[in-house]
């Protein structure tokens, strides 16, 4: 049994370990930002080391050794594969893990980068072992609150990038497309937004009655509301909030005039100040 002062030591011994395992993951980061493929050969031997984290009961030391493989998926692509065997069922394991959302997110990011650099390699683990886990993420009655927003919002930026690569080996991909725009809007994560927002605009423009079917307004009320909850909270590239705004007019314009009155009334004031702020209305 550990007394006060060894209790000290350790949990002192453990944060220096935190930061110095913070540290090398952003070193790793920057290294892979830079060089990419070239830099693969060096990190074989760092392998055992992140395989080693994956396995730890601390999840800050797991969602490091994932955000490794993370970045070795974003920067590598498909030669990341040769390792596949050693982080896909962690990450499928951090995926449902309950009891720690950053994990979530880490693993959730991951299932992002795989389905959208990875490759065939990694279709059959997203889609039949990764998608559902992401479902549950998004679907969970808490999923909004404050601990979980950002594991929700990079699920749903997966599921985006899922139905975007690997769209034709989904057995029903216009009901996970479905299911994924009733998820929106994403709100905290500043990273994940400008895909799922471009994707938005790519669905509307290519499958107009994919969200909105035969004009539905209840639909067309969530879409609006998704799309004012964007250009209310995030600051986005000229070309893409210029997307998003007409999306946001054309939807407005087929509603009729009480049904516009309803929408703007569920607008929070806000909302409405941001909007009225940036000349959107």
């Amino acid at each position: 049994e550990l007394d006060e002062d060894d209790e000290e030591q350790l949990a002192e011994e453990e944060m220096l370990e935190g930061l110095a395992v913070d540290e090398v993951a952003k070193a790793l980061h920057a290294v892979f930002k830079t060089h990419g493929t070239l830099f693969a050969p060096a990190f074989h031997g760092v392998v055992p080391v992140a395989v080693k984290y994956l396995h730890e009961r601390d999840p800050a030391a797991r969602q490091w050794a994932i955000c490794v493989f993370d970045d070795l998926v974003e920067f590598t692509g498909p030669a990341s594969s040769q390792y596949a065997g050693d982080f896909l069922e962690p990450v499928t394991q951090a995926l449902r893990d309950q009891s720690a959302p950053d994990l979530r997110q880490a693993a959730a990011y991951g299932v992002g980068v795989m389905a959208q650099f990875g490759g065939d390699a990694y279709a059959d683990f997203v889609v039949s072992a990764a998608l559902p886990a992401l479902l549950e993420i998004i679907s969970r009655p808490d999923a909004r609150e404050e601990d979980n927003v950002y594991a929700t919002d990079n699920a749903v930026s997966a599921i985006a990038k899922i139905l975007r690569f690997y769209g034709s080996k989904l057995s029903d991909a216009r009901a996970l497309l479905q299911t994924w725009f009733g998820a929106l809007p994403v709100t905290h994560d500043e990273d994940e937004v400008p895909s799922v927002y471009e994707y938005l605009v790519q669905v509307v423009a290519e499958q107009p009655d994919a969200l909105v079917p035969n004009g539905d307004a209840q639909m067309l009320r969530h879409l609006v509301k998704v799309v004012v909850s964007a250009l209310a909270a995030f600051d986005f590239v000229p070309a893409l909030a210029q997307a998003l705004i007409a999306l946001m007019q054309n939807s407005m314009q087929a509603l009729d005039a009480s049904a516009k009155a309803e929408l703007w009334a569920e607008i929070s004031p806000e909302q409405q100040q941001a909007l009225q702020a940036k000349g959107l209305f």
